[in-house]
């Protein structure tokens, strides 16, 4: 329902973009690249409380069939290390993991060219997800150590609906905020939010 409300939200701005008249608009690029950093945020993740993936990064690119619509290509990764320690009497548990988190997506941009200082823009982008993980559980009992070590990776269909504002600077470099929402998987998948600052190079 969350994906279905952010696509009607998407199509409605995209309405509203339309209404702007070309006397106003400025110019488009042929396309645009952005990279930048980007961070990740899982609420509920595991079950558990919220994780933030704090290391992270983007790349972008985008081919303008008009003023206000592209066609996108999206790559993005964030990582996280974890480590904790638990000691019960004898017993010490130390957990050392890992988190991965790659996108693969494509899809639609909705630009709003009236301002040639700045581009408001919201998108619809679908694709892969894939999370990956290492784990290593070391157990110290009355001074004797055992260890144990693990590797997950899954994949599932992704969803992203977002936007954002390029702050042009000059012809050839713009700065880019974005935020925007991440579904993973279907009906039992799993939500995310990410926001992210970059540059962009006009072309």
């Amino acid at each position: 329902m969350r994906s279905i409300n952010a696509v009607r939200a998407l199509l409605c701005i995209a309405m509203l973009f339309g209404y702007s008249t070309a006397s106003h608009a400025q110019s488009a690029p042929t396309g645009e690249f952005s990279v930048g950093w980007r961070l990740l945020n899982i609420p509920d993740a595991f079950g558990e409380d919220s994780q933030t993936l704090p290391l992270g990064w983007y790349a972008d690119v985008a081919g303008n069939l008009s003023r206000s619509l592209a066609v996108v290509g999206e790559v993005s990764g964030n990582y996280k290390d974890f480590d904790e320690s638990t000691t019960v009497g004898a017993t010490t548990v130390n957990v050392s993991a890992s988190l991965n988190v790659h996108t693969f997506l494509g899809g639609v941009r909705f630009n709003a060219r009236q301002n040639p200082s700045f581009t408001p823009f919201a998108q619809a982008l679908f694709g892969l997800a894939r999370l990956g993980g290492d784990a290593e559980i070391q157990t110290t009992i009355a001074g004797r150590t055992f260890s144990a070590s693990q590797s997950v990776s899954d994949s599932d269909f992704a969803f992203d609906a977002s936007g954002g504002v390029n702050i042009n600077l000059s012809d050839a470099l713009a700065a880019r905020v974005s935020a925007g929402y991440l579904r993973v998987g279907g009906s039992d998948g799993g939500n995310a939010f990410r926001f992210g600052v970059g540059v962009v190079f006009p072309f």
